[in-house]
């Protein structure tokens, strides 16, 4: 049977999932599933600067500080830092993943990196996407103009480009 895939962006507050409510109220478990998708963000990881001569005629290279010589000896990757971010993610959401497939529905969790709104459209352009529910904040005015909207951001970018349902519950 054919299921409707659904988008629910959530950033770890208690007011982003508040729409998984109105998911259930308004989005019936035979026929949708779900993808819990969470955008953390980016890091470098943390890696020692090159060692650079002690002096011009000395051939002794030196760390510029005791920092970048134990990053240099004992490196940490940004694939590292994301793959633990997704394993705290995913541990984070285990229980919501566990309330919604106890309710019936279909659920994977998503982690992506990034700027949430950027994200949340690269994701939903790389994947059939029928919806995307998310709570929002309704702003507008300077409100808007100083803490943004990613709703509004996300949203705006689907219905000029195609033709996606999103469920934003203003609260």
């Amino acid at each position: 049977m054919f299921k409707n895939t659904v988008v629910i962006p959530l950033d770890g507050s208690e007011y982003s999932a508040r729409i998984l409510p109105a998911v259930h109220k308004h989005l019936p478990t035979t026929e949708n599933r779900l993808i819990l998708l969470r955008v953390c963000k980016d890091s470098p990881g943390m890696v020692g600067i090159p060692q650079s001569p002690a002096a011009a005629e000395l051939n002794t290279p030196v760390y510029r500080s005791h920092r970048d010589a134990v990053y240099a000896q004992h490196p940490i990757y940004a694939s590292q830092i994301q793959e633990s971010q997704r394993a705290e993610v995913t541990t984070e959401l285990s229980e919501i993943v566990g309330g919604l497939k106890t309710l019936g529905y279909e659920v994977a969790v998503e982690v992506a990196f990034g700027d949430p709104a950027e994200e949340i459209v690269n994701f939903v352009t790389l994947t059939d996407v029928d919806l995307i529910a998310m709570a929002t904040h309704g702003r507008t005015g300077l409100n808007k103009l100083l803490f943004g909207n990613v709703g509004q951001c996300a949203g705006s970018t689907f219905t000029s480009v195609q033709a996606l349902s999103t469920l934003e519950v203003k609260f």
